[in-house]
């Protein structure tokens, strides 16, 4: 028993006659009988009665027709919902996000990505670099939004550039650096410098004592904390210098000031990664449209 079949008889039974169904499925008579003949044949149950005044559906064909139509039904649902999923516009996407973004780019786009995929279901988890990139890996996340150094590589990822920032200093506000509108990176090199931990960030940190490096000191690091948060707090407090990305700004904090950097020093990258292999057709959707946001 196939759906054409099913298709057929409702049809049949809708019109109750085989002339009009014939024309409405655009087959001839005699092959419209021979389904429905099949049809009885394989079920062994009479559907249909036929006499000289038309044809008439029996109990068992009623209850048939119901059931029929609900096939067909569930039939077409779920077509439709297996090519919604394969267009990406329904399912489950996992994201992970720095919290430097949580202000900035990420909410744009994910309004955007709302309203144009409601029906997908958002999981959002906020992660630093390091375990981003375990989940990634992992399959536990679709994709991330993780910082870069300009000249890094990801193994087994893929990435696209969704923006970027300049270096700037956080300097506690009553440092005397505090008071100039932009200051040289080997000015801070008599400073003591909180970072934010190397476990958190196994790329920034190696890049930015590279960058202390070329500019003639080696950072003198106190003390490394897990958030840049806290590390802000240390700095509020006088206890020491940081560099950030210039967007990190955005997380105010009584008690620093964020003065920009002279030279030309290399931008630091944030950038959307993912497996190249997964599948996820939400995932498509969304790398997608953050290569237009660009």
């Amino acid at each position: 028993m196939e759906l054409r079949h099913l298709r057929t008889f409702q049809v049949v039974a809708e019109e109750l006659n085989f002339s009009r169904a014939a024309n409405r499925l655009h087959v001839a008579q005699s092959a419209l009988s021979r389904t429905i003949a099949d049809l009885e044949s394989e079920m062994e149950v009479r559907l249909l009665d036929r006499n000289t005044h038309g044809v008439a559906l029996t109990e068992a064909g009623t209850l048939f027709l119901t059931r029929v139509r609900l096939i067909l039904e569930d039939t077409r649902d779920a077509v439709t919902e297996a090519q919604r999923r394969a267009r990406g516009e329904t399912g489950t996407l996992r994201i992970g996000f720095i919290a430097t973004l949580s202000q900035s780019l990420l909410p744009g786009l994910l309004q955007t990505y709302r309203a144009r995929y409601p029906s997908v279901d958002l999981i959002l988890s906020e992660l630093g670099p390091t375990p981003q990139r375990e989940r990634i890996l992992s399959g536990h996340l679709d994709c991330g939004f993780i910082g870069f150094a300009v000249d890094s590589a990801e193994p087994g990822l893929e990435t696209v550039v969704v923006a970027e920032d300049d270096l700037v200093a956080a300097i506690p506000s009553s440092h005397p650096l505090a008071k100039q509108p932009s200051i040289r990176l080997k000015d801070m090199k008599h400073e003591p410098f909180y970072m934010t931990s190397q476990a958190n960030a196994p790329v920034f940190n190696p890049w930015l004592i590279k960058l202390c490096e070329e500019a003639g000191f080696v950072p003198q690091v106190a003390r490394e904390a897990e958030r840049a948060a806290t590390v802000l707090n240390y700095v509020a407090a006088g206890f020491g210098v940081s560099l950030f990305p210039s967007r990190i700004s955005s997380l105010a904090t009584p008690g620093v000031r964020f003065v920009p950097l002279k030279g030309r020093l290399p931008k630091y990258h944030y950038k959307l990664a993912w497996v190249p292999g997964n599948g996820n057709p939400a995932l498509l959707k969304f790398v997608q449209l953050v290569r237009q946001h660009r």
